[in-house]
């Protein structure tokens, strides 16, 4: 049972109270921002929170024993402490994420109802949202290896060795047609087969890069869609560049990348479905001999 402040109990038991939520983003550079669903600025706990339209935090999930928690917290991208860019340039990724119950007549009465750390963070259409994940979420990250048919590295890091600013993975192209802010044309990509920049990203500039849903190619014409739209939408000239992606299969590094040396999964690891296989005459490979033979 949580133990509130005797006042803040007190005003609860009113069933007529003055309280208000608040949101306290400790990022990982030192810098702390406020933000509260109440309509003026407050001061709790030394922190000033500023009001924040569409703010909106849900509730928490909660269990017995070592549960993960998670949450969401929604705000509409109005405050100068939040921007898009900042948001998909990961600025606030692991920030540290505490919920407050404050009585906005009297600030100094306040209790905290949850902490935890911001994980994914999505913006789109001026609204971004959060996924905030409890203490024990530390407990369901991999360490070390992952043995699995898919490779465990990242495109172009160094356990990969791909070097991504060669011309056959990345390319400058100019936008010919604006269908959807997160679906783009090219005219100067046909060069690329469909399916190249599938996973991978694009990049405007200095800004954050955007993740690549899908690129097809039809007629010598390239249709790029985005996973999410952009914060300024693209327009007609507007020279983007692309990175190419990898699905993370043995077959794609070897023949897309010619990277099989450095393929850092084990594609020929029997799965459930083969270790629960009974030898058959039809599979006509029956001596014992490489399964890539």
């Amino acid at each position: 049972m949580r133990d509130l402040h005797p006042d803040l109990a007190a005003s609860l038991a009113t069933g007529c109270t003055t309280l208000c939520r608040c949101v306290r983003l400790i990022c990982t550079d030192g810098s702390v921002h406020g933000f509260t669903d109440h309509d003026a600025p407050l001061t709790v706990d030394g922190t000033p929170f500023e009001p924040a339209d569409g703010f909106e935090a849900s509730q928490e999930s909660a269990a017995l024993g070592p549960a993960t928690g998670e949450w969401d917290l929604k705000a509409a991208l109005t405050s100068d402490h939040l921007s898009a860019d900042d948001l998909l340039a990961g600025r606030y990724d692991g920030a540290r994420v505490e919920t407050l119950l404050v009585d906005w007549q009297n600030p100094d009465i306040f209790d905290i109802q949850s902490a935890g750390t911001l994980a994914e963070v999505t913006a789109r259409d001026g609204l971004f949202q959060a996924e905030v994940r409890g203490p024990f979420a530390a407990f369901d990250r991999v360490r070390g290896r992952v043995f699995s048919a898919r490779c465990d590295a990242e495109l172009g890091d160094a356990r990969c060795g791909v070097d991504l600013e060669q011309a056959a993975y990345t390319a400058q192209a100019a936008v010919t047609a604006v269908h959807a802010p997160h679906l783009l044309e090219f005219a100067d990509l046909d060069s690329f087969a469909s399916g190249h920049f599938d996973g991978g990203t694009l990049r405007f500039g200095d800004a954050a890069a955007l993740r690549v849903r899908t690129h097809t190619v039809e007629d010598g014409v390239a249709t790029v869609t985005l996973w999410h739209a952009p914060p300024k939408p693209f327009i007609v000239g507007d020279t983007l560049t692309l990175t190419a992606g990898c699905d993370k299969n043995f077959t794609t590094c070897r023949s897309i990348f010619n990277n099989g040396v450095n393929f850092r999964g084990f594609p020929h690891m029997p799965g459930d479905d083969f270790a629960l296989s009974y030898p058959s005459s039809a599979d006509g490979n029956l001596d014992g001999g490489s399964r890539s033979a």
